[in-house]
């Protein structure tokens, strides 16, 4: 069961759900696991959400939504400084459950409708791409960095942080921090000897 349990029964739905979703992805998770979880019968649930797809795309602009502003406050606060910036953003995602975007983005989101495809997927650039890619423009405008395509440099951070959840799970592996400060290093400092 949830360990803080909202009152109302939408929302422990939606925890409930994202939790789910996120440990066996869409396709893995069913209405009866969510009502199990959530402690209603599955009719219950029903009647907050008309379909499993409809609550997965709830959910995931819930999820979406807090990561953007998240990431907007983090690189706000963070000043002007990029490599300030993403250490902010770093920290962000270390604090969040794992997104786990690319998975989420190339397994479950195309099992969807075209209509949620193009949802959701929209709603992921504005979310998640967008706040990374608009640093990566102000700090070429201020000359931090060189010309690269900032859609390309959002992308290969975001892997990035990603790919950490994962990494920080092997044996001898550094904490998420510290590999996070070394992803943010060679992103911007290169793979050169120094």
């Amino acid at each position: 069961m949830l360990d803080q349990v909202p009152l109302d029964p939408r929302e422990r739905i939606l925890a409930a759900a994202e939790t789910l979703f996120r440990q066996g992805g869409y396709s893995n998770v069913t209405m009866r696991d969510i009502a199990e979880e959530v402690g209603i019968r599955q009719a219950s649930l029903y009647y907050h959400f008309p379909s499993k797809e409809q609550l997965f795309i709830t959910v995931t602009e819930q999820v979406f939504a807090r990561h953007r502003n998240g990431l907007q406050q983090a690189i706000h606060e963070a000043g002007s400084d990029l490599r300030g910036q993403l250490h902010a953003v770093s920290r962000w995602f270390i604090s969040q459950p794992p997104l786990n975007f690319l998975s989420l983005m190339h397994t479950d989101v195309p099992t969807l409708s075209e209509e949620h495809i193009q949802r959701l997927s929209l709603i992921a650039e504005e979310s998640v791409f967008d706040p990374l890619r608009l640093a990566f423009i102000a700090a070429q405008e201020q000359g931090q960095i060189r010309e690269v395509k900032p859609t390309i440099l959002a992308g290969l951070f975001l892997s990035a942080m990603d790919g950490m959840n994962f990494a920080s799970t092997l044996p001898g592996t550094s904490p998420k921090d510290v590999i996070a400060s070394e992803v943010i290093s060679v992103l911007l400092d290169g793979l050169q000897p120094q």
